[in-house]
């Protein structure tokens, strides 16, 4: 990730910095650490056509940004390798993961 991940009071907040806030059209996002049900450093998977891209840019093997359609319901990317890839579970939250 080419950002930053911190906890402001009770939210755990990921701050996205140069190219990355461009192409996922956002700047941060802020969880409250209520919400978060787990934290994994599974692979996850980059298949074409695996996640509907709704707003973002994907290139396999290169970059991940921004948000995706999947089975599970929408989730928020930001990756480069998907073998060095922080996953966090979320309840009550617009995004899944």
């Amino acid at each position: 990730m080419v950002g930053t991940v911190k906890i402001e009071g009770d939210n755990l907040v990921f701050e996205l910095h140069g190219v990355d806030e461009i192409i996922s059209i956002k700047r941060s996002i802020s969880i409250p650490l209520k919400h978060v049900v787990s934290v994994s450093t599974e692979k996850v998977s980059w298949k074409p056509f695996e996640q509907l891209r709704v707003v973002g840019a994907s290139l396999p093997g290169v970059v991940k940004d921004g948000r995706f359609l999947t089975s599970e319901g929408i989730m928020f990317f930001e990756m480069r390798d998907p073998d060095k890839c922080v996953t966090v579970n979320l309840n009550h939250e617009r995004y899944k993961k």
